[in-house]
C-alpha cells in the first residue's frame, strides 16, 4: 500500500501541535514534527484532500507551504522507523518502538507502538516531564496522568511503584495508551476516555497534566480538589511566554511554585499544594 507524505510548515512552533490535533480526526497513520514543519502519513486510497483543506483552511494565516508528496510501500518501513527513533534519557530510560533494538545500560525501558504521535517521548515537553520525574519519590504514590496521550508517562510511573489513572478526551488516544499500557506489562494504572470529569474520588500525591495552558487553567479548581497537602502539580505543553500568565494563576489557586525551566522554547512548572 503506498501512502502520501502531507507537509506543512507553519509561522508558529506552537500551531504545530493545535494543527496535528485537528488533524487525527481524519484517517493519518502517523505524524511527526520537526520544529514549525509538522508531516503526516496516510495510505493513498484514504487521502482526501477537501477534508485536509477544511481544517487547514482555517490556519491559513499560520501556514507558509503545504506540500504533498507519495511515499511507494517498498519505502514505508524506512520512512516509518526514519520518523521515530529512540529516545534515550541518560541512563534513566530507553523510550522505543517494536522494530528498535533494545540496549543494555537503562535502569527502564519502554516500548511504544508509534501508530501516532500522542507523546512518544520526542517532544520537549513529554522529555521535561519525564526529567522532571526522575527525580520524584513514586514508590506506592498514586499519580493522574491528565491528558496522557501514549500513556508514556504513566508507564514510567508505573515502573517506578506508582498507580493511578490516566485521562485522555481522545478515544484513539485512549485506545493506544491502554495498548502500549499492556504492551508493557502495566496493570497498576486505567486509562479513561474524556475529560476532566473523569477524574475519581482519590487524592493524589503527583498530577501531571502535560497539555495546553488554556485547559490547565480551566481544570485547575478541579486538580487542586484532589491533590493531597503536599501533591506536585507537574505542567508542561505549553510556551516560554505562558511561564508568567500561568504561575500567576497558580499562585492564585495558593499553590506553591517550585520550579519553572524550558527546552526549546518549550516550558514546565512545578508546583505545589501546601501541607
Amino acid at each position: 500500500m503506498n501512502y502520501l507524505e502531507i507537509s506543512i510548515e507553519l509561522n508558529q512552533i506552537e500551531f504545530v501541535e493545535i494543527l496535528e490535533a485537528e488533524l487525527m480526526e481524519l484517517p493519518f497513520e502517523s505524524f511527526d514534527s520537526d520544529k514549525t514543519i509538522l508531516r503526516g502519513y496516510v495510505q493513498e486510497p484514504n487521502y482526501n484532500a477537501d477534508s485536509i483543506s477544511a481544517i487547514t483552511d482555517a490556519y491559513i494565516d499560520q501556514i507558509k507551504s503545504i506540500e504533498t508528496r507519495l511515499v511507494e510501500h517498498a519505502n514505508w518501513n524506512a520512512v516509518w522507523e526514519s520518523n521515530y527513533p529512540p529516545v534515550q534519557l541518560g541512563d534513566e530510560l530507553f523510550i522505543g518502538a517494536s522494530f528498535h533494538e533494545i540496549p543494555q545500560g537503562f535502569r527502564h525501558y519502554i516500548t511504544l507502538e508509534p501508530n501516532m504521535s500522542f507523546g512518544t517521548g520526542h517532544h520537549p515537553t513529554t522529555t521535561q516531564v519525564l526529567e522532571e520525574l526522575f527525580a520524584c519519590s513514586l514508590e506506592s504514590k498514586k499519580v493522574l496522568d491528565f491528558g496522557c496521550g501514549s500513556g508514556v508517562l504513566a508507564i514510567y510511573a508505573a515502573q517506578r511503584g506508582a498507580s493511578g489513572i490516566g485521562i485522555e478526551i481522545d478515544p484513539h488516544a485512549a485506545d493506544a495508551a491502554r495498548d502500549n499500557l499492556n504492551l508493557n506489562n502495566v496493570n497498576s494504572f486505567e486509562i479513561l476516555t474524556g475529560g476532566i470529569e473523569k477524574i475519581d474520588d482519590n487524592e493524589y500525591q503527583y498530577i501531571l497534566a502535560n497539555i495546553n495552558r488554556n485547559v490547565i487553567q480551566e481544570c485547575l479548581p478541579h486538580f487542586i480538589k484532589y491533590m493531597e497537602p503536599g501533591c506536585k502539580l507537574i505542567c508542561s505543553g505549553f510556551l516560554v511566554s505562558d511561564v508568567n500568565p500561568l504561575s500567576s494563576e497558580l499562585i492564585r489557586h495558593n499553590l506553591s511554585i517550585n520550579k519553572t525551566s524550558s527546552k526549546e522554547d518549550w516550558a514546565i512548572i512545578v508546583a505545589t499544594k501546601p501541607e
